[in-house]
């Protein structure tokens, strides 16, 4: 389970910052707590009608408690592409990559693709497909690096 929320403000024609935090855990991959927070910069690439496209540049501070007795409290550079294509009234589908290289280290990193199919039911109720993929170079021991997810979700924006 998890949660995140991040904050946009634009400041120049296609610029904006924004700020990511973010907090959960994983038992399938021995995470007890994990928790991000990290501000950078961000540019709309392309705005069009119905397809939006961003890139972003940050730092992001991460902190993992895991089960089995190992920690990681790591700063990561944070290089990310964003995309929503509203297909019709109902169907949007988005996509986001992030890569994580480690400040320290670069050869060291996490990374996280995700592709969402949301297709609006009633109002502010949608039903979601997702696959995610999660790959970390020093996950906890005896968990494989690469972690790939297909969830199905109802959703709810407001």
């Amino acid at each position: 389970m998890g949660g995140s929320d991040k904050t946009d403000f634009d400041i120049l024609n296609r610029f904006y910052v924004y700020n990511l935090g973010g907090a959960g855990y994983d038992k399938i991959r021995k995470i007890d707590l994990h928790y991000e927070e990290g501000p950078g910069l961000g540019y709309h690439l392309l705005t069009l009608t119905n397809f939006v496209l961003d890139v972003e540049a940050g730092v992001n501070y991460q902190v993992q408690d895991r089960s089995d007795n190992t920690s990681s409290e790591k700063f990561f550079y944070r290089l990310a592409e964003l995309a929503t294509w509203k297909l019709n009234k109902r169907l949007t589908f988005t996509e986001k990559v992030e890569y994580f290289p480690q400040v320290e280290d670069v050869d060291e990193y996490r990374a996280r693709i995700e592709a969402n199919l949301s297709y609006g039911i009633w109002g502010n109720l949608s039903l979601n497909v997702t696959l995610l993929d999660l790959y970390d170079t020093q996950p906890a021991h005896n968990v494989p690096r690469n972690d790939l997810q297909v969830r199905s979700s109802l959703g709810i924006t407001f």
